[in-house]
């Protein structure tokens, strides 16, 4: 299968299941692109494993200018590269019926300029919801093809949601073939918001087992206790009341803790401030964005991964955090709180211990509970660990994705193909030009008197035009956009 992903930007460090996934599946033998479209910096590879796969030459990660002028400045040249994609035919499917907002701030056309002939996937493989919106209107345009699979994993179930109101995804509904949850209780979100029941699956995010090998932690002569969080530092992470409950813990029972904090954001001033206060200072590090491999190695020499993770102020929620998974794979024993879908990974006496979430309290007694079973700790992690193999090894998660997709593909299309014929996109040529700003819709005389735009623009403003008034632009008009 041709196979494309749409993410914010890739590759992210706090992503690393995006990677992933994409490689499992071209050692599936399956082909996937991979298009960056939220105009965000990569941050970086976490996996280090799939660096063979060379998945940055299968990237584009679109940018562009974040102010009006410096996109209306750089208009003409995503135009040109529309143009030598595509054709000058394709700038008619440019309609401000179809990308409507994207379209006036001209963020519509820096996107379909990424796009390469007529962009035609199997599958459109949206993995955050926030993004359908755009893959929609490119899909209508004709600048994509494919079935459009969309994802829920976080914050476009949750803070996206409460921020915009529970119809935020209702343009989504009728045109997705199928939906995908990472786990059921954002499943059930999305079906109370309007997603269709029968078309939506629970596909957790798959980790690489053989990167994270059960190694129970022998007997440590140490008098204290290691703790370990990994996660971007944020409200939703929790790690704030983390630092308060480990202080509580260790006045009460005297126990000297030493705490490692992996991950970078927002809150890292603010968190350090807090662990001096608390009395912490010298027990916490924090040791900022690693890689995979090395927080593995944080994992193996941990005694307790923590994972606190709270609803934020603005709606935010998790799933079962990436790293509580690969603690567990680990063989390391771990605590969640009752929030999101982490309850369906750490089940209380089982494969855990569990707190409520935002419970300062709570969280220190279940840190007490745990410790007062240490005894129990080599079965605790047993069964985390098969845990883990059910739900999220890497084939297995593929296994379950690549069903969803043929089967997806097997369904009828939902709607039939309509060729547009030269009226249509005469039509369309029109209304593109109407729609530019004055200054691209003027005459070729007033371009070149501009300061913004090179002598060669107006030809390509030229070639939209004839298409518009009657015809396909000649050949040397394609030369003169393509220059």
């Amino acid at each position: 299968m041709k196979i494309a992903f749409f993410v914010n930007a890739f590759p992210m460090m706090s992503e690393a299941f995006i990677a992933n996934s994409a490689a499992a599946l071209i050692d599936q033998g399956h082909s996937v692109d991979i298009f960056g479209v939220g105009n965000a910096a990569p941050t970086g590879l976490s996996v280090k494993s799939v660096e063979d796969h060379h998945l940055e030459q299968r990237t584009v990660n679109m940018r562009w200018p974040t102010s009006g002028v410096g996109r209306l400045a750089g208009l003409p040249g995503a135009l040109g590269t529309i143009v030598r994609k595509n054709g000058v035919a394709a700038l008619g499917r440019l309609r401000p019926n179809i990308y409507r907002r994207s379209m006036r701030d001209l963020t519509a056309f820096y996107q379909a300029s990424a796009f390469d002939g007529d962009g035609e996937y199997d599958i459109l493989h949206c993995q955050f919801a926030t993004l359908a919106e755009g893959v929609i209107k490119h899909r209508k345009a004709g600048f994509l093809k494919g079935h459009i699979i969309v994802n829920f994993r976080g914050y476009d179930i949750s803070e996206t949601v409460a921020a915009i109101g529970p119809h935020v995804y209702d343009h989504v509904w009728p045109e997705a073939s199928g939906y995908i949850a990472n786990c059921d209780y954002f499943r059930s979100r999305a079906v109370d918001i309007g997603c269709p029941e029968d078309r939506i699956d629970v596909i957790g995010s798959g980790i690489r087992l053989e990167n994270f090998p059960f190694e129970p932690a022998t007997h440590r002569e140490e008098n204290h206790v290691r703790f370990l969080m990994v996660g971007r530092l944020i409200e939703r992470k929790g790690f704030q009341v983390a630092l308060r409950a480990l202080a509580q813990f260790s006045q009460l029972t005297k126990t000297p803790v030493k705490v490692d904090v992996v991950g970078d954001g927002a809150m890292r001033a603010n968190l350090e401030s807090l662990a001096n206060d608390l009395g912490l200072g010298a027990s916490v590090e924090f040791h900022g964005a690693r890689t995979h491999s090395e927080i593995a190695g944080f994992l193996r020499r941990t005694d307790v991964f923590l994972a606190p993770s709270m609803t934020s102020a603005k709606g935010g929620q998790d799933a079962p955090v990436n790293t509580l998974k690969e603690a567990m794979a680990v063989g390391r024993p771990v605590i969640g709180t009752i929030h999101g879908g982490i309850p369906e990974l750490v089940i209380e006496g089982e494969t855990g211990v569990l707190a409520t979430e935002n419970d300062v309290d709570s969280l220190c007694a279940a840190i007490n509970r745990l410790m007062d079973q240490r005894s129990n700790w080599p079965q605790l992690v047993t069964r985390a660990r098969a845990k883990v193999e059910e739900m999220y090894n890497l084939d297995r998660v593929t296994q379950k994705l690549v069903a969803l997709y043929e089967r997806t593909i097997a369904e009828e299309n939902r709607q039939p193909k309509v060729l547009q014929s030269g009226s249509q996109q005469k039509l369309q040529a029109r209304n593109l030009l109407q729609y530019f700003p004055s200054s691209l819709s003027a005459s070729p005389k007033a371009l070149r008197s501009g300061t913004i735009f090179s002598s060669a623009e107006p030809r390509l403003i030229k070639s939209v035009r004839q298409l518009a008034c009657g015809g396909p632009a000649s050949k040397s008009q394609h030369q003169i956009v393509t220059e």
